[in-house]
């Protein structure tokens, strides 16, 4: 199972902070996990639940339920190199987003369940702006992360972040669902590679509520929900081996 993955690519962080710079500062919202952090951790929607720049939930595949669907939103016409930098990765994306931790700002220790790239859907970071005091731990072990230096992060182990630093830290995040490129992309030559020996995490959903994902991802009539519903039906039947 990996743990996590610095990538080859580096992107153009000075680019995107110009992209960053002509977005209004109202635009950040309150990270929906209230419970998670202390002090300012806020998102800008790029990518989310049918476009809106006021949904800055994450749900993964159980959003698409009742015939919603991952849309850019208006904002995403303003960052034509960030666009660049998403489109690079050739997967079906679910949510893109700018995330903010304010200096002195925290995020307590906490797992995403099931996003990692064994169990079909990832999330990748790319820093825009950070700096020294910015301390990120994936476990146990502090991973310092460049600006325009790219990442998959196993989130379904526990982490933390804490902004000691006197300047706020944005990231670029996207997350996205796992299909044969980015298993050739994970596959190929990377300058840091972590892998444990250890079983994927208990999976979100049980199969009775898989099911019922799959037939509104099947009802959906079009090429996203039926390459989705593909995805979990592979789960569905590894689990029944």
């Amino acid at each position: 199972m990996i743990k996590y993955i610095r990538f080859k690519e580096q992107f153009d962080a000075a680019q995107m902070r110009q992209e960053l710079a002509c977005l209004e500062d109202e635009l950040w919202k309150n990270h929906y996990n209230r419970s998670n952090y202390e002090g300012d951790w806020s998102t800008i929607q790029l990518r989310s639940v049918n476009g809106r720049t006021d949904n800055n939930t994450a749900i993964q595949v159980a959003a698409l339920q009742g015939g919603s669907i991952y849309r850019d939103t208006p904002l995403m016409e303003q960052c034509g190199y960030i666009r660049q930098v998403a489109d690079f990765f050739e997967m079906d994306k679910t949510t893109i987003r700018l995330m903010k931790l304010g200096a002195g700002a925290i995020i307590k220790p906490h797992v995403d369940d099931a996003l990692n790239f064994e169990e079909g859907e990832v999330r990748i970071h790319i820093p825009v702006v950070t700096n020294p005091g910015l301390k990120f731990y994936l476990e146990d072990e502090r991973l310092v992360m460049e600006e325009g230096s790219c990442w998959y992060l196993n989130l379904s182990r526990k982490h933390s972040v804490v902004n000691e630093g006197n300047t706020d830290r944005v990231h670029l995040v996207i997350d996205g669902i796992v299909n044969d490129w980015l298993r050739n992309y994970f596959a190929a030559d990377h300058p840091l590679r972590v892998v444990m020996d250890d079983p994927p995490s208990v999976p979100m959903y049980s199969n009775e509520d898989k099911i019922k994902i799959i037939a509104q991802l099947r009802s959906m009539e079009n090429e996203t929900g039926n390459r989705l519903a593909d995805e979990m039906e592979a789960t569905l039947k590894l689990s029944n081996d």
